[in-house]
């Protein structure tokens, strides 16, 4: 009998584990702070997801490997790159995506109803945290990633994807680039 429940466990792992992998889309990610909203693309091969996107007036891109934990950030116009664990406090300030899964693990995330978000039916889900809500974030089980996030913390900032395409998504986007350079940096990999 014992038997037979590690089976149906580990079947049932394996399935959820593999159902995750099938993860493939685009979108726009637009993330508004202080009434200003900033556009980037999102491109989604699980167990990687890379957003392009333009900062202090450079195009950088940044590729997460969710499974190695490993996020890299690409600076294509002096074709190098830094690599950083994705639990890393500079991961998490800047990948929303990163501050989800950390807050996950330390916080407890309350199932607080669903609603539609751009056409995906979303489970939507507050942190608590001292008895106040720290952050709100709406998940996709279509597509097994969250489609809204509103951060209470401080200055409230909200992230929501747009533009949704599901799809084949080209494995080369997740790739490091020919000819680019790792950029040694204390205290990163």
């Amino acid at each position: 009998m014992k038997l037979l429940i590690k089976t149906a466990l580990l079947f049932g792992v394996l399935f959820l584990t593999s159902s995750t992998c099938l993860a493939q889309f685009t979108a726009d990610m637009l993330n508004t702070e202080n009434g200003v909203t900033k556009t980037s693309k999102l491109s989604v091969l699980d167990p990687y997801y890379r957003m392009d996107m333009e900062e202090n007036g450079e195009d950088i891109f940044v590729i997460v490997d969710q499974e190695t934990k490993v996020t890299r950030v690409f600076r294509p116009a002096e074709k190098m790159y830094m690599e950083m664990g994705s639990s890393g406090m500079m991961s998490q300030m800047n990948d929303v995506f990163q501050s989800i899964n950390n807050l996950k693990e330390t916080s407890e995330p309350t199932l607080v109803g669903t609603e539609t978000i751009n056409g995906y039916e979303c489970e939507k889900y507050n942190v608590i945290r001292e008895g106040k809500t720290i952050l709100t974030y709406w998940q996709s089980p279509t597509i097994k990633f969250p489609l809204k996030v509103v951060n209470q913390m401080g200055d409230e900032t909200t992230m929501e994807l747009k533009n949704i395409k599901e799809g084949d998504v080209d494995k080369s986007l997740f790739q490091i680039p020919d000819g680019y350079q790792k950029m040694q940096m204390p205290g990163m990999k």
